[in-house]
């Protein structure tokens, strides 16, 4: 046998123990993890503050919202929201009307004022004249400025 037949063999040897080493381990039944509940509280980081910061908050937490209102997760919303033929293909896919995405965007970002403000990083008065913004914003605009905030 000569040099490299014996380094080749070796090689092999060695990636074979490593694939049943991983077999043994439970690396056959992995599955990835289920996304996090849309419903659940979002928890903002302790002590966020600066524009940017919380205005990614209020992104993530927007997001859930509405995707606990509309059944779906939170990822798959987001992905929605990248661009119109996604949002219309969305649309379709869960026979939701524009009008019901709108509404279950308006009640995200709303929930999102409010764990906002139970984070602190919002006073009352603050928002009180977020969520009348909200209520009052054409919504395409809002999504608009999601789009924005995701690429």
């Amino acid at each position: 046998m000569t040099w490299q037949r014996a380094w080749l063999l070796g090689a092999a040897a060695i990636a074979l123990a490593l694939v049943g080493v991983y077999a043994l381990a439970g690396g056959t039944d992995y599955k990835p993890d289920a996304s996090p509940d849309p419903c659940a509280p979002y928890r903002w980081p302790h002590g966020v503050s600066g524009t940017t910061a919380i205005t990614e908050q209020v992104g993530l937490s927007a997001l859930a919202g509405a995707a606990c209102d509309l059944g779906v997760s939170r990822e798959e919303l987001t992905l929605a929201f990248a661009d119109q033929g996604r949002l219309d293909a969305f649309e379709k896919k869960h026979g939701f009307s524009t009008d019901r995405v709108n509404e279950a965007a308006r009640a995200g970002l709303n929930r999102a004022v409010d764990e906002g403000e139970q984070a602190g990083a919002f006073n009352s008065v603050e928002a009180f004249l977020l969520h009348a913004a909200i209520g009052l914003a054409p919504i395409d605009k809002l999504i608009s400025y999601v789009r924005q905030y995701l690429s």
